[in-house]
């Protein structure tokens, strides 16, 4: 079974949601986007998270350090089985930190969200940013 548009755009805005949240601060919103069980990856060495308690704890991190102007994702794909649905996306967070200049981090997001039956629910996470000492055409840093 393939998800249908209705499903997609279900799964979609559930990213949106979870975007707005940022942009809000809004941590009873990130709560209840995310499964109890969520795991996942941020751009960060120690952003390891292994349980809804550490997601919860990374985003109270991310929002007291800088004000989230935007979160976009770009160049999304989503797929699933109905159950299921996975999502890969360009991503971009734009920030300032103490009121500084605008800045912008542009990476990759994957998702994977399960359908409750009345809502998606995000279960794993990651962020990424390319490996900046990795030329384009290599599979290798110096390659």
């Amino acid at each position: 079974m393939k998800l249908s548009p209705d499903m997609e755009a279900e799964v979609a805005a559930t990213m949106e949601r979870y975007a707005e949240a940022y942009k809000k601060k809004d941590i009873a919103r990130f709560s209840e986007l995310f499964s109890p069980d969520i795991t996942g990856f941020g751009s960060g060495p120690d952003e390891i998270i292994g349980n809804h308690r550490d997601l919860i704890r990374q985003i109270k991190r991310d929002v007291t350090q800088a004000d989230i102007l935007d979160v976009a994702f770009t160049s999304t794909k989503i797929f699933g089985d109905g159950r299921v649905a996975w999502a890969t996306s360009e991503s971009t967070m734009t920030f300032t930190v103490d009121g500084s200049t605008k800045e912008k981090i542009s990476g990759r997001s994957t998702m994977v969200l399960r359908n409750t039956g009345n809502r998606w629910r995000i279960e794993q996470l990651h962020f990424s940013l390319p490996y900046g000492g990795q030329a384009e055409g290599q599979s290798f840093p110096g390659a």
